[in-house]
């Protein structure tokens, strides 16, 4: 299912954001930064960056949106859950986060937006910047694996993925998904970085079956 122009809140103007904020942005969207301080000079040049039509404060940002798109550090997702408090509440919410820190059990914070009332999917974290930016190595499309529900909201997000010239695989919705997903997300820092693969590095998954979804 094609979905229109949509509103999104890209919660954070890191370089994950400004670059999603960019291809979509390109690709029709209305994009809104959010920002703990959306009148700062360097949040005011995301803006001019990008292509968004302007930036606010989280709570905002994220009340304007069809899709909240969390992008900011994984150790200040529960400082922006506290802060935007109900604007998530019946909101379809990505989250692209990961935990960095050493041994953490979960890479997602899924549960955490899921309990302040969001629609939540996980999505965009199995790979770099770069890869969003540019996801085409010749002539192959890199592969953007996601996961969440099969319900209303799905369709957005499969839309934004592709409008990035990803190719989508969900995953599915439970448990064994998400842990899946930070699996990946553990193989793509591992080749890029221990391995010496560098960032430049995509997922690629390969099949003999024709279904239009893995295309």
């Amino acid at each position: 299912m094609i979905v229109g122009a949509m509103n999104v809140a890209v919660l954070g103007a890191g370089i994950v954001g400004r670059t999603l904020a960019t291809g979509w942005a390109r690709a029709g969207h209305h994009i809104v930064l959010g920002s703990r301080d959306p009148d700062a000079e360097r949040v005011r040049d995301a803006v001019a960056e990008t292509g968004a039509s302007g930036a606010a404060e989280h709570p905002a940002a994220a009340r304007s949106s069809d899709v909240a798109v969390v992008t900011v550090p994984g150790e200040q997702v529960d400082a922006l859950v506290a802060q935007v408090g109900d604007a998530l509440a019946g909101r379809v919410v990505v989250d692209a986060t990961n935990v960095l820190a050493p041994g953490a059990p979960d890479l997602h914070h899924v549960d955490a937006l899921r309990a302040a009332g969001a629609t939540v999917f996980r999505a965009f974290s199995t790979t770099g910047w770069e890869q969003m930016a540019k996801p085409l190595f010749g002539d192959q499309r890199c592969d953007l694996p996601w996961a969440g529900p099969d319900e209303p909201g799905r369709d957005h997000v499969e839309q934004l993925v592709t409008d990035l010239g990803l190719r989508p695989v969900w995953f599915g919705d439970d448990a064994e998904a998400l842990e899946l997903m930070d699996a990946l997300t553990r193989v793509w820092f591992r080749l890029a970085f221990r391995q010496g693969w560098g960032r430049r590095t995509g997922l690629r998954f390969l099949t003999d079956d024709t279904r239009p979804d893995v295309s």
